[in-house]
């Protein structure tokens, strides 16, 4: 005697469907784009100086800020358990000159978090297509004791950072970035990843570089990421290796398009250097 089928009817069906399409649009919406994900990363350092074991920097990206809400106060609150010796904001941290004040209040709330971490900015393509000027981005940073980074370098506590303008709206100078590099262990900041595969062979490279921009896709199922912005190149996020070294490109914090995240949690990665 076979045993009798199952039969789903339409109805069924029908209401499964809608109670997982609304579960998929709470997380999406309401849930993963404010639900930090901090991830941690040691860097090995080939002959690291002893001064410079543990430096850690933390990154932030993508922002996209409206105002300061619950994920810029979490992130704020990640960075006061860090401690970290160098905060970086790789590019689109807004979209329009209006937000201005929300940028400054919030370099100001992690420089006084971190205990006056060092604070370093680039501008993203975002930046660049909302006519937010580079003398307000550079003021912006000031305000909070923090530097912009275009096609620059500074040298903090001994590591050498520089900072390339966007590859995707701006006008990055590789020739100029690179010979900003004037220490042993140096990190190379840049937004659209692309632009990591743009150097010559011949290219220095560095310690470790970071970039932002792909969002991780925003979304993804399982290990892929159906879309990600025109700039990215084959990056999606984690790490790479590329023409200049190394290289981690974040999921970022913010959204862009549709306010949505799926099995894409923002990130703040957070590097510790190592002695290799």
């Amino acid at each position: 005697m076979t045993k009798p089928r199952l039969q789903l009817s339409r109805r069924t069906f029908a209401t499964t469907a809608a109670v997982a399409a609304g579960a998929v649009a709470l997380d999406a919406f309401a849930i993963e784009p404010r639900w930090l994900d901090v991830t941690r990363h040691d860097v090995p350092i080939p002959n690291c100086p002893g001064s410079l074991e543990g430096f850690t920097i933390v990154q932030l990206t993508d922002v996209h800020l409206s105002s300061f809400g619950s994920l810029e106060q979490s992130v704020v609150e990640a960075v006061g358990r860090v401690q970290p010796q160098l905060v970086v904001i790789t590019g689109d941290a807004l979209d329009s000159p209006e937000i201005l004040p929300v940028l400054r209040q919030l370099c100001s709330e992690l420089r006084n978090a971190g205990g006056g971490t060092e604070l370093l900015g680039l501008a993203g393509n975002w930046e660049h297509w909302g006519k937010v000027s580079l003398e307000s981005l550079h003021a912006a940073y000031a305000s909070a004791g923090g530097k912009l980074l275009v096609n620059d370098g500074i040298t903090v506590s001994g590591v050498s950072v520089v900072g390339t303008d966007d590859g995707l709206a701006g006008l990055p100078d590789l020739p100029r970035v690179f010979s900003q590099a004037r220490a042993e262990v140096a990190l190379l900041l840049t937004h659209s990843p692309a632009l990591l595969d743009r150097a010559a062979p011949d290219a220095p490279r560095f310690s470790l570089s970071l970039a932002g921009h792909t969002h991780g896709g925003q979304g993804t199922i399982g290990p892929f990421a159906p879309l990600v912005p025109p700039g990215s190149g084959r990056f999606v996020a984690g790490f790479y290796d590329t023409p200049v070294g190394r290289a981690y490109v974040s999921r970022g914090l913010g959204t862009s398009v549709l306010p949505a995240r799926f099995a894409c949690r923002p990130e703040l990665p957070v590097f510790r250097l190592v002695r290799a």
